[in-house]
């Protein structure tokens, strides 16, 4: 061969090398054929309850497909190019996460990536009960573990303003501190945990605040009296009719079945320390007579609304054919028909599921309970506090179904929680708990139903953040808010268990705003809580709060109360009231407050009653006349022809019918 001939087909193979070298450098460019992890998972650092994500990059010809491992252990349902925990554990710490990517030209698995989980906070040091004179100044202190930590004391279960850090001071105090209860919160991002609460002893000359009330009861059933003092390490003797009562030395005297020997009887309490004693005023009991008569249930019902703001107030009814009407408010869907609008008198209906009736309604601050025939429940309207029960913190126009464990036979609504009553006697209940109004012995929200430590229960009801429950015995117990003495324990603490109220032969329960009420099996009505505006009828001068229930009526089958009012329902069908009346909320035609109850003009035969928020009320009568009145500023009376100051005597709502 020629040297030229031999330069010619080198030079052949070179071009054909070049193109070939080309053509796999043009192909390369292409992106890679098989999966290639290009950015492994990162650790994560988080706290115990918390939510961690892992992610990572990958190149790879499409479609991918993923699978998280957990210490090499594929996690059910993780195929997204993402991961997000589960809230965490303490046993989570150290586990390690990675992912395997796969396609049709194979699968690569990352490398793992390590989760640290940190605890919450462990307290370490309880505070300590403090003793001191008056003037003196009070120290509580709490240690704790964990990291991130913040402090939040409570005097009585309210947040002192300032009082974050480990130790609290309250400088100078004053006799009023006797008997106060500090607790302690220790937070971090991985949750909170109280304190032991310890009380707070001023010493000084005993002085009785709240003296034991007058009260009628019925011959058979309970009187209970209450006395509240200050002082410190206090010493109490109860006296009938200037006789000391043997073993009757505690703040509250309970006399379980009240008799005719019992009419007209004055009891007073001495209280006492090593400065001094004194004696309350008298207190009279009045025994009468009646025979058991149990209570009718309404064909129809009037539920409204427990708003801070009068601006804010709904009405409810559910007639008689099983179907919702509401009016009044709705900028967070309160009507439940699945708009979002302003205020409107004009009648409309709740969107209940096909072929469903409704049994009871129950309407809160701004949101709203139905059950239905099924013994299904659904909630619609405000949700900032989780009260709606579907996991999230989202309002609903119409109306959404709660999960629970059973059918539920009654349904009650507080201001931002949520409470029912399932078939097998158990309570369920969700959404705000700042005071213990879920009964379950925590502090924590809950955003769906968590049980109630109670059993054996037959009804329920709900003011603005304290529950009320009636067992199967008859007897009645509480939880909650009870800073006005709702509770009726006696101790205006707050209850974050079901406490006993010491009631017994009880067929019906109510609660509203901050009063608690409960008629007996003879018609006797016993009532408890605020009273600064004479809502509890007690009379002039009494204008104390009462912290024990206390007879005031008979013949009662059924009562209402708001914020500033209250109504009772006779069995004659006539409705009187007491309590501020502004707005003209008591009905008397009137915008004067009266300390007794007295008659609502206009209505008769009334089978159902409410007393909504602030100032307005509402009522059913037997042939489905529904009549309302009171403040007007939502449109909550249905009424077109009435002004938003409203209407101090009851009005009928026009071209509306409650029992069809």
């Amino acid at each position: 061969m020629s040297l030229r001939a031999l330069s010619s087909g080198l030079s052949r193979s070179l071009l054909a090398l070049a193109a070939l070298v080309l053509l796999s450098s043009c192909l390369s460019s292409a992106g890679p054929e098989a999966p290639k992890i290009t950015d492994q998972p990162k650790d994560r650092v988080s706290f115990v309850g918390q939510q961690v994500k892992f992610d990572f990059g990958v190149a790879g010809k499409p479609p991918l497909t993923f699978q998280w491992l957990r210490n090499g252990v594929a996690i059910t349902g993780a195929t997204s190019a993402t991961y997000v925990t589960d809230p965490l554990l303490a046993t989570d710490d150290g586990a390690k996460y990675s992912v395997r990517v796969t396609n049709a030209q194979g699968s690569v698995t990352s490398g793992e990536a390590t989760l640290t989980v940190k605890p919450g906070p462990t307290i370490t040091g309880q505070p300590s009960a403090v003793t001191i004179n008056a003037g003196a100044a009070a120290t509580f202190s709490v240690t704790a573990t964990g990291e991130q930590l913040q402090y939040q004391w409570l005097r009585d279960d309210q947040p002192i303003a300032g009082a974050n850090a480990a130790t609290y001071t309250l400088t100078a105090a004053a006799a009023a501190d006797d008997g106060a209860l500090f607790t302690a919160l220790v937070v971090n991002p991985g949750g909170v945990v109280a304190s032991q609460t310890v009380a707070l002893t001023v010493l000084s000359s005993p002085t009785i605040t709240m003296a034991p009330i007058s009260q009628t009861v019925i011959a058979g059933e309970p009187a209970v009296f209450v006395a509240r003092a200050i002082g410190g390490n206090l010493g109490f003797q109860w006296r009938r009719n200037g006789v000391d009562v043997a073993g009757a030395t505690s703040r509250v005297l309970r006399l379980t079945s009240a008799s005719a020997a019992d009419d007209n009887v004055v009891y007073t309490v001495i209280v006492s320390n090593s400065l001094g004693s004194v004696t309350s005023s008298a207190a009279t009991l009045r025994v009468v007579t009646a025979s058991a008569a149990a209570v009718p249930n309404a064909a129809a019902q009037v539920a409204l609304g427990k708003p801070l703001a009068a601006a804010t107030a709904f009405t409810l009814v559910r007639r008689s054919n099983g179907t919702v009407a509401s009016w009044g408010f709705n900028t967070d869907g309160q009507r439940g028909d699945g708009t979002v609008n302003t205020a409107s008198d004009t009648t409309g209906t709740v969107t209940l599921p096909a072929g469903r009736t409704a049994r009871q309604i129950a309407a809160g601050g701004a949101h709203a309970l139905v059950l239905l025939d099924n013994g299904d429940v659904y909630a619609w309207g405000g949700n900032e506090s989780g009260q709606l029960g579907t996991g999230d913190l989202l309002f609903r126009s119409a109306p959404v179904k709660v999960n629970l464990p059973a059918p539920a036979t009654a349904v009650a609504a507080g201001r931002s929680h949520s409470v029912v009553l399932l078939n097998d006697g158990r309570v369920f209940a969700w959404g705000g708990n700042n005071l213990g109004q879920l009964g379950n012995g925590g502090r924590d929200s809950s955003l769906t139903p968590v049980a109630s430590l109670i059993v054996s229960v037959v009804q329920i009801a709900a003011g603005n953040n304290h529950v009320l429950a009636l067992r199967l015995d008859g007897s009645v117990w509480a939880w909650g808010a009870n800073a006005s003495g709702q509770v009726g324990d006696g101790s205006f603490k707050s209850a974050r268990v079901p406490t006993a109220t010491g009631l017994i032969e009880i067929q019906r329960i109510r609660a509203g705003a901050e009063v608690s009420l409960a008629i007996s099996q003879r018609r006797g009505l016993y009532i408890w809580g605020e009273n600064a505006d004479g809502q509890l009828g007690l009379g002039l001068p009494s204008t104390m709060d009462a912290g024990v229930p206390t007879g005031v009526r008979r013949g009662v089958i059924d009562a209402a109360s708001g914020e500033r009012g209250t109504l009772v329902l006779g069995g004659d069908g006539l409705l009187v009231a007491a309590g501020a009346n502004d707005s003209g909320s008591l009905g008397d035609g009137s915008t004067t407050g009266r300390t007794t109850f007295a008659a609502v003009s206009v209505v008769s035969q009334v089978i159902a009653v409410d007393f909504g928020g602030l100032s307005y009320a509402a009522a059913i009568g037997a042939e489905g006349t529904t009549w309302t009145w009171g403040d007007n500023s939502a449109k909550q009376l249905g009424n077109a022809t009435l002004p938003a100051t409203g209407t101090p005597t009851p009005t009928i709502v026009p071209s509306f019918d409650a029992i069809p």
